[in-house]
């Protein structure tokens, strides 16, 4: 199977980027940072650690379990990385959480952002928001 020059360039820019997110969120990210999927994963029980709620944070920023993905004007979240030990808040989600985040969009940039989500009182992420935060990469195209 041979992949077209724009395929080569998007996987070292998804490449570059995830190394850009754990770069700049520790090594903790080695292992755990979000892909954006197609398939929503159903309603779970509230996270009960930070780590937990922090995955959490990033599936919802791209879209999945909840409120559409974080968009920032020039393309939409397609990878995050939350890290734990930014996550704000009570472990329980009948109120609003934040963490610090990785995210990668689909122009090929990369920002740090404060990402804040806030749940119902049944768990399920009703809203999802992020400052305007710090660029790492700029897009590729244009």
């Amino acid at each position: 199977m041979k992949l077209s020059s724009g395929e080569v360039q998007t996987g070292k820019v998804l490449a570059i980027a995830a190394l850009s997110v754990a770069g700049i969120c520790g090594v903790a990210a080695c292992g755990t940072a979000v892909q954006a999927s197609s398939q929503p994963r159903p309603p779970s029980v509230a996270p009960m650690d930070s780590a937990s709620m922090a995955r959490d944070i990033a599936r919802i920023a791209m879209g999945n379990d909840g409120p559409t993905a974080l968009n920032n004007g020039g393309g939409r979240a397609t990878l995050a990385y939350c890290d734990p030990a930014t996550v704000s808040g009570p472990l329980h989600v009948s109120i609003s959480v934040s963490a610090s985040c990785g995210i990668s969009y689909s122009d090929g940039s990369v920002w740090r952002q404060i990402v804040t989500v806030t749940f119902d009182g049944h768990g399920r992420p009703v809203a999802d928001r992020a400052d305007l935060g710090t660029e790492l990469l700029q897009p590729t195209g244009g």
